[in-house]
C-alpha cells in the first residue's frame, strides 16, 4: 500500500504562495526601471546642488537620456550614483 504525505496539498499551495510572493517582491523593481527624475528632482535625492547633478551628467559621471532639451535620469542610474554620492560630491 502506497503512503501519501498528508500535508502535500499543504506543501503544494505553499510553492504556489512563495512564487507569488517572489512576483510581488521582483514588481517595485520593475517599476522603478521605468521612473525617471529631473536634475531638480535628483538633487534633492543626491543632497546636492542643482548643478552638480548638471555638471556630473555632462561629465558622463551619471548615465542620462536626452529628451529634447532635458534630461531624465533613470531611478536605477541615480541609485548606482548614489553610491559614490562622496565621490561625486568632491569629483572635479
Amino acid at each position: 500500500m502506497m503512503q501519501t504525505n498528508p500535508f502535500q496539498t499543504i506543501l503544494d499551495e505553499l510553492g504556489e504562495v512563495k512564487q507569488l510572493l517572489h512576483l510581488i517582491q521582483k514588481e517595485p523593481e520593475l517599476e522603478l526601471k521605468k521612473k525617471f527624475y529631473s536634475f531638480k528632482e535628483a538633487s534633492e535625492i543626491l543632497k546636492v546642488d542643482y548643478q552638480t547633478v548638471r555638471s556630473h551628467v555632462l561629465k558622463g559621471n551619471i548615465k542620462a537620456e536626452q529628451l529634447g532639451r532635458f534630461y531624465r535620469i533613470n531611478h536605477l542610474d541615480l541609485m548606482a550614483a548614489l553610491k559614490d554620492v562622496k565621490s561625486l560630491k568632491y569629483k572635479r
